[in-house]
């Protein structure tokens, strides 16, 4: 019997592993493309692995068409985006978890509409809104509507995560002195560890990786992101697939990293057990 779980388990560890690469086969595609000359991909050679690597392509992005301008851009927005929204729906979610009244019934109600609604209907009038205060020509339009858009799905997030959390954590440190305010923030919030991983995650990669808002409301080429200075270079050099490939690779490190650095936080519950009867 326990050789045949052994044997079920190293099958379905395989099955898993081809089923991932299958998946990523995309991202891996792009990653062994970024090492090859344009010619041999224009060529599509069969060869998985390329046997004329070149960093070259790397190279050319890193001189060409101001892709560290869109870098340093797209990654100043999103960590604003990201920042202010866990703040926001931290506070937010707390209120949902813990005072149930009908104000915050239709508030609930109301977010899971304003979730529904396509922002692509509110492209022209906040466009017209944004160019009546002049604010076209800076990153402000975006990075509003970023955070306006991940709202929602993120205070609803952190509201699950506290209603996870024993409340009888918070009566114990009422009953030690600590004021309400006090206990959710030295007592809820760092055992909502998890869900705020999982908001800034969230909140970072819808920042990052947008792309209709970002072209309609960045009209100077100096504020571009990432998804738009792409589009740019792709136009300025059609041919070039080599460093079109290599900026790709180069635009999902960001997201990659912030994964892995976060990633302990979300599958570890650290409110499991807080509580013993």
């Amino acid at each position: 019997m326990t050789r045949r779980r052994k044997t079920w388990g190293w099958v379905i560890a395989i099955l898993l592993f081809a089923f991932m690469l299958f998946i990523n086969v995309p991202m891996i595609l792009t990653a062994i493309n970024s090492f090859r000359p344009t010619n041999s991909i224009l060529l599509q050679s069969v060869d998985l692995l390329p046997s004329d690597a070149t960093f070259d392509n790397y190279a050319t992005a890193s001189s060409k068409g101001g892709y560290w301008d869109f870098f340093r851009n797209s990654i100043v927005i999103a960590l604003v985006t990201t920042a202010i929204t866990l703040v926001a729906t931290g506070f937010a979610g707390y209120s949902l978890s813990r005072y149930r009244t009908k104000i915050n019934a239709g508030f609930s109600s109301a977010l899971m509409a304003f979730q529904l609604f396509p922002i692509i209907l509110a492209v022209v009038p906040l466009f017209v809104l944004f160019s009546k205060f002049n604010m076209m020509s800076t990153p402000m339009p975006v990075t509003i509507l970023y955070i306006v858009m991940s709202l929602p799905f993120c205070t609803w997030m952190f509201k699950g995560f506290f209603d996870s959390i024993p409340r009888e954590l918070e009566e114990a440190a009422r009953i030690d002195g600590c004021s309400s305010f006090r206990a959710m923030i030295s007592v809820v919030l760092p055992l909502a560890g998890p869900g705020a991983a999982a908001v800034a995650i969230f909140a970072f990669l819808q920042a990052y990786n947008e792309y209709m808002v970002a072209s309609a409301f960045l009209q100077n080429p100096s504020s571009y992101t990432i998804s738009v200075g792409l589009r740019a270079f792709m136009q300025q050099y059609q041919t070039d697939w080599g460093p079109i490939f290599a900026t790709s690779v180069l635009a999902a490190l960001p997201p990659l990293i912030l994964f892995l650095l976060l990633q302990k936080w979300m599958i570890k519950g650290m409110a499991a057990g807080a509580v013993k009867g």
